[in-house]
């Protein structure tokens, strides 16, 4: 990593955005989910654990995975949006409240990573898994052809500032070659990646609308672009 801030907010800073009890999506963040939610349950449905059926949805906000034959527990940084969940508990992917080996499989999507050390959060995901659980995460991508020719492109972390639901929203985005690395020095062994926005991210580059963009992406969802063009990295990977 370059010199500067390192990655990661202030719990203050996220808890106007965070700690609510319901979210608008926006048509991005809408096609995003759709598609991260077919990975998960693709590979999770697919998994082969005999034991440790139990599931840890790591910054989860108000979402609830709900996959058969999994015992979901949901965990985020604030306590509104778990008020609801009996299985729930408030803490930090930085630091879980949970012993060693207490999981099958851990899911940290919609871009928890970008608002955390994910150095520390990969950490304690490998430390609560059991050996051969299976970890799902993803995270923006400094190299997705939406920051070709920006200060970011290409560096191993850079903090950003987006549009989410019509807000300026600060996060980080990574080097998908940075964040394997912290999977390998973490315990994990990398099965698959998939590239989530590609043609969107593309046509968002050319200065179209967010609407737009995501309309195009599902007209050539038929035809993929390579995985390096993307703006959403998921990454599969079980702990050695």
């Amino acid at each position: 990593m370059t010199s500067g801030p390192q990655p990661g907010f202030p719990r203050p800073e996220l808890k106007s955005r965070y700690d609510v009890d319901s979210i608008r999506e926006d048509e991005w963040h809408t096609y995003s989910g759709e598609i991260t939610n077919k990975i998960i349950q693709a590979q999770l449905t697919a998994a082969s654990l005999k034991t440790h059926r139990r599931l840890l949805n790591a910054g989860c906000g108000i979402y609830r995975l709900d996959l058969q034959n999994w015992s979901e527990v949901r965990l985020d940084l604030f306590d509104l949006p778990i008020k609801e969940s009996h299985l729930s508990v408030c803490g930090s992917v930085e630091y879980l409240p949970f012993c060693r080996d207490s999981f099958g499989a851990v899911v940290c999507v919609g871009e928890v990573l970008g608002y955390c050390d994910p150095a520390a959060a990969l950490r304690e995901f490998a430390r609560v898994l059991a050996p051969s659980g299976i970890l799902i995460s993803d995270f923006g991508s400094s190299k997705s052809i939406r920051r070709l020719l920006t200060r970011s492109f290409g560096r191993a972390a850079d903090l950003i500032t987006d549009d989410y639901n019509g807000s300026p929203e600060r996060t980080w985005v990574y080097d998908p070659s940075y964040i394997r690395a912290l999977f390998v020095a973490s315990g994990f062994k990398v099965q698959k990646v998939f590239g989530t926005h590609t043609w969107s991210a593309l046509v968002r580059r050319l200065g179209c609308s967010r609407s737009f963009s995501v309309s195009v992406q599902r007209r050539l969802e038929w035809l993929p672009l390579p995985l390096r063009t993307a703006d959403l990295i998921t990454v599969v990977a079980a702990r050695d």
